[in-house]
Protein backbone atom coordinates (compact mmCIF):
# COMPACT_ATOMS: atom_id res chain seq x y z
CA UNK A 1 0.00 0.00 0.00
CA UNK A 2 1.35 3.40 -0.94
CA UNK A 3 0.96 6.04 1.73
CA UNK A 4 -0.35 9.24 0.27
CA UNK A 5 -0.08 12.73 1.71
CA UNK A 6 -3.03 12.31 4.18
CA UNK A 7 -0.98 9.69 6.04
CA UNK A 8 2.21 11.74 6.33
CA UNK A 9 1.01 14.04 9.15
CA UNK A 10 -0.16 11.03 11.17
CA UNK A 11 3.11 9.24 10.57
CA UNK A 12 5.08 12.36 11.55
CA UNK A 13 2.94 12.79 14.68
CA UNK A 14 3.49 9.17 15.70
CA UNK A 15 7.24 9.52 15.14
CA UNK A 16 7.47 12.72 17.17
CA UNK A 17 5.36 11.19 19.95
CA UNK A 18 7.64 8.13 20.14
CA UNK A 19 10.72 10.37 20.25
CA UNK A 20 9.12 12.37 23.06
CA UNK A 21 8.37 9.20 25.04
CA UNK A 22 11.91 7.95 24.54
CA UNK A 23 13.36 11.18 25.92
CA UNK A 24 11.01 11.46 28.89
CA UNK A 25 12.68 11.31 32.31
CA UNK A 26 12.75 7.90 33.97
CA UNK A 27 9.91 7.10 36.33
CA UNK A 28 10.63 5.67 39.80
CA UNK A 29 9.69 2.17 38.54
CA UNK A 30 12.22 2.49 35.71
CA UNK A 31 14.92 3.68 38.09
CA UNK A 32 14.42 0.59 40.27
CA UNK A 33 14.54 -1.70 37.25
CA UNK A 34 10.95 -2.76 37.91
CA UNK A 35 9.00 -4.49 35.16
CA UNK A 36 5.23 -4.20 35.17
CA UNK A 37 3.09 -6.46 33.04
CA UNK A 38 -0.63 -6.05 32.49
CA UNK A 39 -2.76 -9.07 31.71
CA UNK A 40 -6.47 -9.73 31.56
CA UNK A 41 -5.88 -13.13 33.18
CA UNK A 42 -5.68 -13.87 36.87
CA UNK A 43 -2.35 -15.66 37.21
CA UNK A 44 -1.90 -18.45 39.72
CA UNK A 45 1.91 -18.33 39.67
CA UNK A 46 4.95 -17.36 37.65
CA UNK A 47 6.50 -20.78 38.30
CA UNK A 48 6.60 -22.22 34.76
CA UNK A 49 6.11 -25.80 35.95
CA UNK A 50 3.57 -25.49 38.75
CA UNK A 51 0.17 -25.06 37.12
CA UNK A 52 -0.71 -26.02 33.57
CA UNK A 53 -3.27 -23.29 33.00
CA UNK A 54 -3.82 -21.12 29.92
CA UNK A 55 -3.68 -18.05 32.13
CA UNK A 56 -0.12 -18.90 33.16
CA UNK A 57 1.28 -20.41 29.97
CA UNK A 58 0.14 -17.53 27.77
CA UNK A 59 2.31 -15.11 29.76
CA UNK A 60 5.15 -17.52 30.57
CA UNK A 61 5.62 -18.38 26.89
CA UNK A 62 7.10 -14.88 26.54
CA UNK A 63 9.69 -15.67 29.23
CA UNK A 64 10.59 -19.36 28.89
CA UNK A 65 11.38 -21.71 26.00
CA UNK A 66 10.35 -25.30 25.28
CA UNK A 67 12.36 -28.18 23.82
CA UNK A 68 9.77 -28.68 21.07
CA UNK A 69 7.08 -26.45 19.58
CA UNK A 70 3.94 -27.07 17.60
CA UNK A 71 3.22 -24.99 14.52
CA UNK A 72 -0.20 -23.81 13.35
CA UNK A 73 -0.81 -27.30 11.88
CA UNK A 74 0.18 -28.95 15.18
CA UNK A 75 3.35 -30.34 13.58
CA UNK A 76 6.31 -30.67 15.94
CA UNK A 77 9.10 -28.17 15.31
CA UNK A 78 12.51 -27.66 16.94
CA UNK A 79 12.71 -25.39 19.95
CA UNK A 80 15.61 -25.72 22.36
CA UNK A 81 16.00 -29.23 20.96
CA UNK A 82 17.19 -29.04 17.37
CA UNK A 83 16.42 -32.74 16.84
CA UNK A 84 15.18 -35.85 18.61
CA UNK A 85 14.90 -39.52 17.76
CA UNK A 86 13.90 -42.75 19.43
CA UNK A 87 16.83 -45.09 20.10
CA UNK A 88 14.47 -47.94 21.05
CA UNK A 89 10.91 -48.32 22.32
CA UNK A 90 12.03 -46.98 25.71
CA UNK A 91 14.91 -44.62 24.90
CA UNK A 92 15.07 -41.20 23.27
CA UNK A 93 17.93 -38.88 22.38
CA UNK A 94 17.43 -35.11 22.16
CA UNK A 95 20.13 -32.93 20.57
CA UNK A 96 20.11 -29.37 21.89
CA UNK A 97 20.78 -26.03 20.24
CA UNK A 98 24.19 -24.55 20.90
CA UNK A 99 24.94 -20.99 22.08
CA UNK A 100 21.60 -20.43 23.83
CA UNK A 101 21.57 -18.23 26.94
CA UNK A 102 19.04 -17.68 29.69
CA UNK A 103 17.90 -14.17 30.66
CA UNK A 104 20.51 -14.11 33.43
CA UNK A 105 23.29 -14.74 30.88
CA UNK A 106 24.08 -18.32 31.86
CA UNK A 107 24.47 -20.88 29.09
CA UNK A 108 21.71 -23.39 28.37
CA UNK A 109 22.78 -27.03 28.31
CA UNK A 110 21.56 -30.59 28.88
CA UNK A 111 21.81 -30.26 32.67
CA UNK A 112 19.02 -27.67 32.52
CA UNK A 113 16.76 -30.19 30.76
CA UNK A 114 17.63 -32.89 33.32
CA UNK A 115 16.87 -30.41 36.12
CA UNK A 116 13.54 -29.43 34.54
CA UNK A 117 12.35 -33.03 34.20
CA UNK A 118 13.52 -34.01 37.69
CA UNK A 119 11.97 -30.89 39.25
CA UNK A 120 8.58 -31.66 37.73
CA UNK A 121 8.74 -35.41 38.35
CA UNK A 122 10.36 -35.56 41.79
CA UNK A 123 10.11 -32.21 43.56
CA UNK A 124 6.99 -30.17 42.78
CA UNK A 125 3.73 -30.97 44.47
CA UNK A 126 1.38 -29.09 42.16
CA UNK A 127 -2.40 -28.87 42.22
CA UNK A 128 -4.36 -30.81 39.64
CA UNK A 129 -3.45 -29.48 36.23
CA UNK A 130 0.29 -29.65 36.84
CA UNK A 131 2.89 -30.96 34.42
CA UNK A 132 3.71 -34.25 36.16
CA UNK A 133 1.64 -36.31 33.71
CA UNK A 134 4.04 -35.29 30.92
CA UNK A 135 7.07 -36.78 32.70
CA UNK A 136 5.52 -39.58 34.77
CA UNK A 137 6.62 -42.24 32.27
CA UNK A 138 10.27 -41.14 32.43
CA UNK A 139 12.38 -43.67 34.30
CA UNK A 140 15.69 -41.81 33.98
CA UNK A 141 17.16 -38.78 32.31
CA UNK A 142 20.85 -38.07 31.77
CA UNK A 143 23.20 -35.67 30.04
CA UNK A 144 26.13 -37.57 28.46
CA UNK A 145 27.41 -34.29 27.03
CA UNK A 146 26.32 -30.62 27.22
CA UNK A 147 24.16 -30.82 24.09
CA UNK A 148 22.61 -34.30 24.42
CA UNK A 149 19.82 -35.54 26.67
CA UNK A 150 19.09 -39.26 26.94
CA UNK A 151 15.71 -40.29 28.29
CA UNK A 152 14.67 -43.77 29.31
CA UNK A 153 10.98 -44.44 29.81
CA UNK A 154 9.13 -47.16 31.73
CA UNK A 155 7.50 -48.34 28.51
CA UNK A 156 6.87 -47.15 24.98
CA UNK A 157 6.08 -43.41 24.97
CA UNK A 158 5.86 -42.51 21.27
CA UNK A 159 4.46 -39.05 22.01
CA UNK A 160 7.29 -37.96 24.33
CA UNK A 161 8.37 -35.10 21.99
CA UNK A 162 4.76 -33.86 22.01
CA UNK A 163 4.83 -33.79 25.83
CA UNK A 164 7.91 -31.56 25.69
CA UNK A 165 5.98 -29.01 23.63
CA UNK A 166 4.09 -28.22 26.86
CA UNK A 167 7.04 -27.93 29.27
CA UNK A 168 9.09 -24.78 29.84
CA UNK A 169 12.78 -25.36 30.52
CA UNK A 170 14.30 -23.74 33.60
CA UNK A 171 17.88 -22.87 34.40
CA UNK A 172 19.46 -25.30 36.88
CA UNK A 173 20.41 -23.48 40.11
CA UNK A 174 23.80 -24.10 41.70
CA UNK A 175 22.24 -26.55 44.17
CA UNK A 176 18.90 -28.13 45.01
CA UNK A 177 15.54 -27.35 43.48
CA UNK A 178 13.85 -23.96 43.40
CA UNK A 179 10.54 -23.80 45.18
CA UNK A 180 7.52 -22.14 43.63
CA UNK A 181 7.94 -19.28 46.09
CA UNK A 182 11.55 -18.77 44.91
Amino acid sequence: MKLGSPFRPRLLSALLFSIFLGSAPATPAQERGELRIATSYKLMTLDPQYANLNENTSLLSHIYERLVYQDENLELKPGLAKSWRPLSDTQWAFKLRDKVRFHNGSAFDADDVVYTIERIRDFLKPPSGGFRSYVSGIKSVSAPDPLTVLIETDGAVPNLPLFFSSIFVMNRPSEGFETTED
